[in-house]
């Protein structure tokens, strides 16, 4: 069975996009075929996938302009009398293990129909399929291509949308930034995830008879990002660690308990585990419990990485040199991107050990 993960914070600029693109990436290294969905209206995880040369023309050639989220799920959303198919989806430049299901600009225009949809509640029979129209696509998707994971971008919200693509994700990471808003963000976070879930709980059994039926699975806390930040000397400067701590503080005194009352939390102990596991390792990085990562400002190597279309940790000694770096600088960049290797390889293996069967009893 896929594993599905979606990748959600309702507040903005917290690089949920980047993150998706580089976890999908790292997975497809250990072995696995991976879907990226872009649920975001902005498209820019489409980008990130297709690069400057491919995106434009997938959505201009009418060979492919109508495989993305959006159309996919449109002949319900329409009343049209068809089925929901699978079709081709393109995979990432350089990595042909990395697949997308494209966004679309125009996925919400879906919003007040799928809010209404799930309003009443399955009282309305006209309504019933559209709360399970996008988990029938992504499904019929992930069996067509094999996948073994699915990583969801979400738009930074708390509509309908997000509110749907979280009900039929069998886990979640939410990525923060050291600014003065993620605190606030995170316990506010808490209150919608918890009454997202209860709505399905109450009323799941309202749309057995659906043809595109909601699964039962109820979402669980995978962990926080603490991302984009300047390090001095290795560590994260004062200013940002002080923020990061109030952040990992938030989660593990009020965010984490919430959600652990409600059934979203994998076994307290795991968290622990996945922790110990790669503490040493990420000493000067990582210091709550429940983070799966602090991933600091990717400076210069983003743009060399976006030229050659690949992930920061890709970037060897070899590409980096071709780029015109030469002593010290390259020293430096080698060393950086080694360091987001370490990072990445951390979070998919800390995924992993809070993902294992035992975990979710």
């Amino acid at each position: 069975m896929t594993e599905r993960i979606a990748i959600f914070n309702h507040k903005g600029g917290v690089g949920k996009t980047v993150s998706a693109y580089n976890i999908g990436w790292k997975y497809t290294e250990k072995g696995k075929k991976v879907l990226l969905v872009d649920g975001d209206s902005q498209v820019n995880l489409s980008a990130m996938v297709l690069g400057t040369d491919r995106f434009d023309a997938y959505y201009e050639d009418a060979n492919t302009r109508s495989k993305n989220i959006k159309d996919g799920v449109l002949p319900v959303f329409d009343g049209q009398p068809s089925a929901i198919e699978p079709f081709d989806c393109p995979t990432a430049t350089n990595n042909d293990e990395l697949f997308l299901l494209p966004g679309h600009p125009e996925l919400s225009i879906y919003e007040g129909q799928l809010s209404l949809a799930q309003e009443t509640a399955g009282s309305l029979s006209a309504l019933k399929n559209l709360p399970g129209a996008l988990s029938e696509l992504v499904s019929e998707i992930e069996e067509y291509h094999d996948i073994d994971i699915t990583l969801i971008d979400l738009n930074p919200g708390l509509g309908a949308i997000n509110q749907n693509f979280l009900m039929f994700c069998s886990s979640f990471i939410v990525p923060t930034n050291p600014d003065p808003f993620s605190a606030m963000a995170v316990k506010t976070l808490g209150e919608y995830l918890t009454r997202w879930t209860n709505w399905k709980k109450m009323h799941l059994d309202r749309f057995e008879s659906a043809e595109y039926r909601l699964p039962g699975t109820v979402p669980k806390f995978l962990g926080t990002l603490n991302s984009r930040f300047n390090k001095h000397s290795s560590k994260a400067a004062k200013k940002f660690d002080e923020r990061i701590r109030l952040v990992d503080g938030v989660v593990k005194d009020q965010l984490f308990p919430r959600l652990q009352k409600n059934g979203m939390t994998y076994k307290k102990s795991c968290y622990k585990a996945a922790y110990e596991e790669w503490q040493a390792e990420l000493r000067y990085d990582i210091e709550g419990i429940y983070a799966l990562a602090r991933i600091p400002d990717f400076q210069s190597l983003i743009h060399y990485a976006n030229e050659d279309e690949v992930p920061v940790f890709s970037m060897d000694r070899a590409a980096l040199s071709a780029k015109g770096l030469y002593g010290n600088a390259l020293d430096n960049a080698v060393k950086n991107a080694e360091s987001f290797n370490l990072i990445f390889n951390a979070i998919v293996e800390k995924i992993e050990i809070l993902l294992d069967e035992d975990c979710s009893r």
